[in-house]
């Protein structure tokens, strides 16, 4: 699936109180994020496991791009790291955050990680995690 960087939430307010919500778009991707995930990975690991995790994030050229750059063989290859929004942290946090009680207990968990965003025809996530020893 397309990825989708986190977003700031929003607030409403009500009789004196003020909710925070996140907007509807984001909560439906992290559903349809967690069902892709639930159909590849059943196991959680456990708590208090250190973990390394690799993402790669190919996400889909602007319409802006000519039609000499779509073509581009680097472009069929996967190589073009992405230079513009979204940001790779926003990237990172969607992720995590919805993978948080679904593939590890909390993403406090995570003592490595390593993350690149690069232009592809075919958009997706793919995510590498890893047990890391503990050597206390």
């Amino acid at each position: 699936m397309e990825p989708m960087a986190s977003p700031r939430p929003r607030f409403s307010g009500r009789g004196g109180f003020v909710k925070s919500y996140m907007p509807k778009e984001y909560t439906n991707w992290k559903k349809q994020f967690l069902l892709a995930w639930s159909l590849y990975q059943a196991e959680k690991f456990e708590q208090g496991q250190a973990l390394s995790v690799k993402i790669i994030f190919y996400i889909k050229p602007p319409a802006a791009f000519s039609k000499v750059k779509k073509n581009h063989p680097l472009l069929e290859s996967e190589v073009i790291p992405v230079i513009k929004k979204p940001d790779i942290d926003n990237l990172q946090k969607s992720v995590l955050d919805a993978l948080n009680g679904y593939a590890w207990h909390d993403d406090n968990q995570i003592s490595e990680i390593y993350a690149r965003k690069l232009y592809s025809l075919k958009p997706r996530i793919e995510i590498w995690i890893e047990g890391v020893e503990n050597n206390v």
